[in-house]
């Protein structure tokens, strides 16, 4: 681990130094606010804050305790500069006189800040509750990210700073320390002018694996909004977000993809890719290269989705999108919704129907020109089919209305029963009666489809959506290239980056 950087006193402060090594400690604290404080707090301005990431900016506020020793405070202010300033203090710290200045304003004039930046809030004892909603209502008002807002609990008797620290973590502020890097004597007194500034390893640098957890287990149940959700939150909370800004990516684009937006799902899963691409092998993200074979996969696949048209010239055009509707039913299937994996399948095969029909008979689906095949319709293998499909219902009508599932089958397995066999009809239809009893469709009562039938339905829709493929294996590539990655849960953990004592200086 690399020390900590300490300032280079100019020979005025080493004599003001040695000076205050032979005074009692209330000398010494008296000797440091008149000729000390205010040229070493220039000088601790300049130094960088041990342990944090090599581009961490410095903040925009500052949330500090102040105890009986005010210097932890001037000199955290003096590296800060914020914009705005609050200081947590009881009615003894209040007291205090430095060079005879009252505290708050000794404070700002060695930090060299403007006294109207700064505001104070009285707390008592105990005062856990006064410190969380002071910390709380600061964060408020100042209406910057958390992640721009420093606390420091260094000052202040150990209730206070613990407070503050609590508070500050939960809202998500990183938490700074003033630390010393010499001792003086057997009784290890801190020497002045060996201050430094440093940030407080963070606690999810090492128990942020139990908050990954929830990101994995939410995107490996397809509930991709909740996943982006905690991952964003995470990112909030952490010195190093990339590793979860880049889980949040991931996880907006299948969100994206699932909704079947491919356009933003494309973007948004080339940005997770590419900082993959930067990032992960320094971080060490163990489940990267899983997603990255899945992404090398992946976006091809969007790629061929954002082109399908509206009414594809050729079949093979129209094939992405059946691929994808097989692909996401047993995606759902996997995760225990049947009835979301249902309506999926049976979404693919009214759309390979359309394209069929499309295709060989260019009949639109919304208003379709039934003269087209009036001379090519064998109105007995229709009826029969009407039959097969409709059962003891079925009555006969003539060819009118916008093309539905049961129509098109219909349709499709009396005109071309190489694309629908008669024998494919009596699945499609235990297929419409189970999309139609699911808790999305019609009736009253829902009725949830069993698990084991929609697998048969899906495995049947393929083997029907194979054949416009060039070949079963074709079709099998295609239902990889949609496959979702699924993040381990065992591996993951953060830290992501070097660890805290292992961080490069600013």
């Amino acid at each position: 681990m690399t020390g900590p950087a300490l300032a280079s006193l100019s020979p005025e402060l080493l004599d003001v130094q040695r000076r205050w090594f032979d005074l009692p400690r209330r000398e010494q604290d008296d000797l440091y606010a008149r000729e000390f404080a205010a040229p070493f707090a220039r000088d601790f301005s300049k130094l960088p804050l041990h342990g944090a990431p090599r581009d961490m900016p410095r903040p925009r506020a500052l949330v500090s305790v102040l105890g009986l020793s005010w210097q932890p405070v001037a000199l955290m202010a003096a590296w800060c500069r914020p914009e705005r300033m609050l200081i947590l203090c009881t009615d003894e710290s209040l007291k205090v006189t430095p060079a005879g200045d009252g505290v708050i304003s000794f404070i700002a004039r060695v930090a060299g800040v403007k006294s109207e930046v700064i505001e104070h809030v009285r707390v008592g004892d105990p005062g856990e509750a006064d410190i969380y909603r002071a910390v709380r209502d600061f964060l408020r008002r100042a209406k910057v990210p958390p992640r721009e807002i420093f606390v420091d609990p260094t000052g202040g008797k150990k209730s206070m700073s613990a407070s503050a620290a609590l508070a500050g973590f939960l809202a998500g502020t990183p938490l700074v320390y003033v630390d010393y890097g010499q001792y003086h004597g057997p009784n290890r007194i801190p020497i002045a002018g060996t201050e430094y500034p440093r940030l407080l390893a963070n606690p999810l640098e090492v128990m942020g694996d139990l908050e990954l957890r929830d990101v994995f287990g939410a995107f490996n149940r397809s509930d991709f909004n909740e996943a982006e959700r905690l991952a964003g939150r995470l990112a909030a909370r952490v010195y190093e977000p990339r590793e979860a800004e880049c889980l949040e990516r991931l996880a907006r684009g299948y969100a994206a993809w699932d909704r079947f937006d491919f356009r933003a799902a494309h973007l948004a899963l080339q940005e997770a890719r590419d900082v993959l691409d930067r990032f992960a092998d320094q971080g060490g993200w163990v489940w990267a290269s899983t997603v990255r074979d899945a992404l090398a996969r992946n976006l091809p696949a969007l790629h061929d989705l954002e082109q399908v048209p509206r009414r594809p010239d050729r079949i093979e055009a129209g094939v992405p999108l059946l691929a994808w509707y097989l692909a996401a039913a047993g995606r759902f299937l996997a995760v225990g919704k049947p009835s979301l994996a249902v309506l999926l399948t049976y979404a693919a095969v009214e759309r390979y129907v359309d394209l069929c029909l499309w295709i060989d008979f260019k009949l639109d689906d919304e208003k379709p020109d039934y003269s087209l095949v009036d001379c090519k319709l064998d109105r007995e293998k229709h009826h029969e089919a009407g039959r097969r499909l409709f059962g003891k219902e079925y009555r006969p009508r003539e060819l009118d209305g916008p093309i539905m599932f049961t129509n098109g089958a219909q349709l499709l397995a009396a005109l071309a029963p190489g694309r629908l066999a008669m024998d494919d009809l009596g699945l499609l239809m235990g297929l419409s009666s189970a999309r139609n009893s699911c808790e999305y469709e019609h009736g009253f009562l829902p009725k949830i489809p069993k698990c084991e039938d929609v697998e048969r339905y899906l495995q049947r829709a393929k083997l029907l959506i194979g054949r416009v493929c060039s070949s079963a294996e074709d079709l099998d590539h295609r239902l990889l290239d949609h496959r979702f990655p699924t993040l381990d849960l065992e591996e993951a953990s953060i830290p992501t980056f070097p660890t805290h004592g292992e961080r490069a200086e600013h």
